[in-house]
């Protein structure tokens, strides 16, 4: 081969060296280069293995835009960082897609489209009208005296079950004097309160144990969920590696919980059709699928995952936002003798807090929601897809689009906040104390919004304010009650810790 035959094939390779490294659709936002087979992801990885999605936070800065792109494997992905534009992706139609035909959602139904949390189209739209239009009947989304009186005896048996300490063997796993496990110490509550919405009953606290254990599977589909943009979505093979990058959680985690509604189903589903005192959302859709009522788009299978997707965050982000307040109170006692302050001349010691009381409670109200500021759940939002070529900001955003909205970037904007490094749950009050905008998304926004706002709101509220009410928090030596140490995955869960509490009178 001739020396200017060779010249001409290196350069011809450079080119398409440097294309591939590049080159992205239209007028692009700027942004990362690409590498093989895993694209920009290794740069994010690079900057913050665990939490890259801090990564983002650099580029930001460097290219000087609120707007970013980059590749995650094969899919071209744009970064939305600032409340502006968060908003309007949210709140646009062509934005709410999903990938689903994504290995990790299909992974977890059985090959199918099924549920909501990973679906879109008609579909999607159809489970979630029905569903919440169900669900609100049993005090999912609206007030119903019935659930809140459920929660107010789910609150007793748990601070009974500090204060008095463990009836069972099981229960000295989260109680032991005046140590107390977190979270798993709020499992049973959270569960029998979700679980009483979907399917009319409540479990005794000897099923207690088996609670917990569905709320550690739950933890474990959200912490194995961090490969839904990593590594193993992208490259699906390594998904027959066990767990590598987690992937074993993540199966693990939902089947256990796929398993618990199924059984539930198996077992007692045909007398909650009967036995009309039962109330709840699994027994309607059973009902009506069995009576001819739905469209071929409802399903035994298709209830599970519905279910599922209404429960795993009910299960794992709810005690973990409760636990993120703790460990951040414990850093700022100031605040957290400010907030029981506030609860004890409101509501005094007679009686727990009550979803009436959040209105005459400002100061701790304000605590939730600076905690959901600073600690955002999910960084990077739920996996949005642009479902039409269409524009965002003088930018082409091409059809398939993964689009990501950086919740925390946008939670902790100086240009926004002000001083968003610093704890102050007064910046969501005025001058005279009362609430003022709430400017923060950890729910969502827009028709994707997340279906159990209110609901998590309710019961992170009541279950907050009680704890506060009647105990003091400190810190155990030796364990990990830093506010760095969490887990990664699909959404940020603090690390599991033995936490001192001491009653108040």
């Amino acid at each position: 081969m001739s020396p200017l035959l060779l010249a001409i094939t290196a350069l011809l390779i450079l080119y398409a060296c440097y294309n591939f490294v590049t080159s992205k659709p239209g007028k692009a936002p700027p942004g990362l280069i690409r590498l093989p087979v895993w694209g920009s992801y290794w740069l994010l990885l690079w900057g913050d293995y665990w939490f890259p999605h801090n990564t983002v936070a650099h580029y930001v800065k460097k290219y000087k835009s609120k707007i970013i792109s980059l590749w995650m494997g094969k899919y071209y992905t744009v970064i939305v960082n600032d409340y502006e534009t968060v908003k309007e992706v949210l709140t646009r139609r062509e934005f709410d897609g999903r990938d689903t035909k994504s290995f990790m959602g299909l992974s977890r139904s059985w090959g199918k489209t099924l549920g909501i949390f990973f679906n879109d189209s008609e579909e999607w739209q159809e489970q979630r009208r029905f569903a919440l239009r169900n669900m609100r009947d049993f005090g999912f989304g609206r007030r119903h005296g019935g659930l809140e009186s459920q929660f107010q005896e789910e609150l007793r048996v748990l601070v009974d079950t500090i204060k008095n300490g463990p009836i069972s063997e099981s229960e000295k796993g989260v109680v032991n004097g005046d140590l107390v496990y977190f979270p798993n110490i709020l499992y049973p509550s959270c569960t029998n309160i979700i679980w009483s919405v979907l399917a009319g009953e409540r479990f005794g606290r000897e099923h207690h144990d088996e609670l917990r254990q569905l709320c550690i599977y739950a933890s474990m589909f959200q912490k194995g969920g961090e490969t839904a943009i990593g590594a193993v979505a992208m490259t699906p093979w390594l998904s027959r590696f066990g767990n590598l990058f987690s992937f074993g959680d993540w199966v693990e985690g939902h089947q256990g919980m796929t398993r618990f509604i199924k059984r539930y189903i198996d077992e007692r589903s045909e007398a909650a059709l009967v036995d009309k005192s039962i109330e709840g959302f699994i027994p309607a859709y059973l009902k009506e699928l069995k009576e001819g009522k739905l469209t071929e788009n409802f399903s035994e299978e298709q209830l599970v995952m519905v279910a599922v997707d209404f429960m795993f965050p009910a299960l794992s982000a709810v005690p973990s936002t409760i636990v993120h307040a703790f460990k951040w109170l414990m850093h700022y006692p100031e605040v957290m003798r400010k907030a029981q302050e506030e609860i004890d001349r409101v509501v005094g010691m007679e009686r727990f807090p009550e979803w009436d009381d959040r209105k005459n409670l400002p100061y701790t109200e304000s605590v939730i929601r600076e905690v959901m500021r600073i600690e955002t759940l999910t960084p990077l939002g739920v996996i949005h897809r642009c479902t039409e070529n269409t524009s965002l900001k003088g930018y082409d955003i091409p059809v398939n689009t993964v689009v990501l909205t950086n919740l925390s970037a946008m939670h902790n904007d100086s240009d926004f906040w002000g001083d968003p490094e610093n704890f102050r749950p007064e910046r969501f009050l005025d001058k005279n104390g009362q609430p003022v905008k709430d400017f923060t998304l950890p729910f969502g926004l827009g028709r994707r919004v997340c279906g159990g706002e209110t609901f998590a709101r309710f019961v992170i509220f009541e279950l907050f304010a009680t704890m506060l009410q009647q105990f003091d928090f400190s810190f155990v030596k030796g364990q990990p009650t830093s506010l760095k140490d969490k887990y990664p995955g699909l959404i940020v869960q603090p690390t599991r810790t033995w936490i001192k509490l001491t009653a108040r009178s």
